[in-house]
């Protein structure tokens, strides 16, 4: 396939279907974890899932932000067609991973207990966290891996090799879900090993296409070594944000819930936000689908052809933002029940939590794609802003000031809030990039 001169609309396609389909997949390992948990360890596991997914969130951190800001620059290189500056990206993103995951890798192995209670965990439900996250602890690097392994070689032309890997590891985790849960009786500790068999085995897959024919990865000299970890870093910022303002939102939703609401809302806020994981991972991909195909159509100077992905990623992102919002507007209840073997406090309190919350989605998938179209043109401080105002500022300062004066309902309107403030700011932002033509 040629990015610079394949059918659009065809190239599109092949590209959104391969990148949702891993996206998808990738996103059951927590969201059947979280359904395991619920169903045997009832609200406390819940609860306790709510702190855990913090930590998630920071294993995906790395990842995109060495992942995606080393391969945007190797696709724009390969656009340019200078094959030896982009395998030179390629080998400086594995370098600054490999530093960044070994220093977080020692600091929750040292500093666990202190992280999850900052991540909102009390005596109540820290053993039932620490059952299941000392397993993602000892196999911190594992769980990095397939989201940056995955960026190049989407870029490399792959994309349907990581749909393979994350569905046959997908299918060994929703397996071991049961087995190791239900017919076993392992509890907490039962999920946590069946998701790191499937991560495994998804990082194994993955990494077959470094010794394919087809591979145009190598490792090489990297060029000015500071200058490239510095592009890295500021294109992969962005991005990454995104994921690390999952983290900080979770942290002081958590929080908030402690201090406004009580141990049911906090169960059904942890199936809120494993969903939430599912469908910020399918808009997610929407981005990624046109991540290496803008690169290399900026990197051959093809507006038009930009403005069209642009154009169509949009659409696609507002029809599933819309009808993830409408599945929370009409089945809340039912929602919770997959997740939780819920007590009738925890079914009187989803369908508020859940239909405020639900409104999200919509704004949601277009802030979400705003970011790495922006990040896909080279505009790196421009997407560093939106993911900066969408994960971190915006949002911190709504969901602090809200429940001043709306109480508990302030923490779940909070989010929608700041998504629509932000989203506004980044259509306008895009609106005014494309009529100047990218320059």
């Amino acid at each position: 396939m040629n990015f610079l001169t394949d059918d659009v609309k065809k190239l599109y396609k092949k590209y959104l279907f391969a990148s949702m389909g891993s996206a998808l997949v990738m996103s059951v390992y927590s969201f059947v974890d979280t359904i395991a948990v619920g169903q045997s360890e009832g609200t406390a596991g819940a609860a306790a899932f709510a702190v855990i997914t913090p930590l998630y969130g920071t294993l995906i951190f790395l990842a995109i932000l060495c992942g995606i800001g080393g391969s945007v620059l190797m696709s724009n290189a390969k656009g340019e067609g200078n094959d030896e500056k982009g395998n030179a990206s390629f080998t400086a993103a594995l370098i600054v991973m490999s530093v960044l995951v070994a220093a977080f890798w020692i600091s929750f192995a040292m500093f666990h207990e202190q992280i999850f209670t900052f991540f909102g965990a009390d005596e109540t439900i820290m053993p039932k966290v620490m059952e299941y996250a000392q397993w993602i602890i000892w196999f911190f690097p594992v769980f990095t891996m397939p989201a940056f392994i995955g960026a190049f070689i989407r870029n490399d032309g792959a994309p349907t090799l990581e749909m393979i890997a994350v569905i046959v590891g997908g299918c060994v985790n929703v397996f071991g879900d049961w087995f190791l849960v239900f017919p076993l009786g392992m509890g907490m500790k039962g999920a946590a090993i069946a998701t790191v068999l499937g991560t495994s085995i998804q990082c194994l897959i993955m990494s077959s296409h470094f010794f394919g024919r087809n591979c145009k990865l190598r490792l090489v000299k990297p060029h000015h070594v500071w200058r490239n970890t510095g592009k890295i870093l500021a294109i992969g910022l962005s991005a990454g944000v995104l994921e690390l303002g999952n983290v900080v939102i979770a942290i002081m939703m958590n929080n908030q819930i402690r201090r406004y609401g009580r141990l049911e809302e906090l169960a059904v806020y942890g199936v809120v936000a494993s969903v939430s994981a599912l469908c910020q991972a399918l808009l997610g991909g929407i981005g990624h689908a046109i991540q290496p195909i803008v690169s290399a159509n900026y990197g051959a100077k093809n507006t038009e052809r930009i403005i069209e992905f642009w154009k169509m990623s949009l659409a696609t992102s507002v029809a599933f933002g819309v009808l993830f919002a409408c599945i929370g507007e009409f089945f809340p209840v039912q929602l919770v029940r997959l997740f939780v073997d819920a007590t009738p406090e925890v079914v009187l309190a989803a369908p508020l939590i859940v239909r405020l919350y639900y409104v999200i989605y919509p704004f949601l998938g277009i802030t979400i794609l705003a970011t790495y179209y922006l990040q896909s043109l080279m505009c790196d401080k421009e997407s560093l802003l939106i993911a900066i105002l969408r994960s971190i500022a915006i949002s911190s300062l709504f969901i602090a000031v809200f429940p001043l004066f709306l109480g508990i309902k302030g923490v779940w309107i909070a989010l929608p809030c700041s998504e629509l403030f932000v989203a506004v700011i980044a259509l306008r932002m895009i609106r005014r990039k494309n009529r100047r033509g990218h320059r």
